[in-house]
């Protein structure tokens, strides 16, 4: 009887072990990529922050000027500086400050002297009402700088500055806007 040998089907162990490898590979860089994509995610949302932290600050700076303008033409009195910028005592003369929505006291005082840059705490974030603020909630790692620079007699820059770290990574987000005396008493 003759014995004829067959083919046998299947996979030797050289083929499994580079199939596996194949695989291995794949899936690998699949994970990569969704990790990657979440890191970003976080990195964007912080600068989503960052860019309202900054835009409430000159908002609070507007306004102050703003209601200054206002008692300017309702009394005849007072600089459309005061309480900014104006004089000496004023939180952002000739120095850093930093700027909180929610002060303490009616009205409440915005405005805070700090000194140089790097010098003003962190913010903090109120859990039950999500607001940023200085006075209470849990430390976030977003530093929030004002610089406010004349520019003419009637033309102010506000340089707001975000300063947040991620990791071993610093970040920084900074918004310059040019404010002018609209009224002329």
């Amino acid at each position: 009887m003759i014995n004829k040998f067959k083919k046998q089907g299947g996979f030797t162990m050289l083929e499994s072990i580079v199939a596996i490898f194949i695989l291995s590979l794949s899936i690998s860089g699949v994970f990569s990529a969704v990790q990657q994509g979440l890191s970003q995610t976080i990195i964007a949302k912080d600068e989503v922050k960052a860019f309202y932290l900054a835009q409430e600050a000159v908002e609070i700076i507007r306004n102050k000027r703003d209601n200054n303008q206002l008692n300017r033409i309702s009394t005849g009195a007072g600089y459309w500086l005061d309480g900014i910028a104006g004089s000496l005592g004023d939180p952002c003369f000739n120095q850093i400050c930093r700027a909180d929505a929610t002060g303490p006291g009616s009205p409440p005082v915005f405005l805070y002297a700090c000194g140089m840059w790097g010098d003003c705490p962190v913010l903090k974030q109120d859990q039950s009402a999500y607001l940023y603020n200085y006075a209470t909630g849990n430390p976030t790692n977003f530093k929030r700088e004002i610089q406010i620079e004349s520019v003419a007699a009637d033309e102010i820059a506000v340089t707001v500055k975000i300063t947040w770290t991620k990791g071993l990574a610093s970040k920084e987000f900074k918004v310059k806007t040019i404010l002018f005396d609209w009224i002329d008493i």
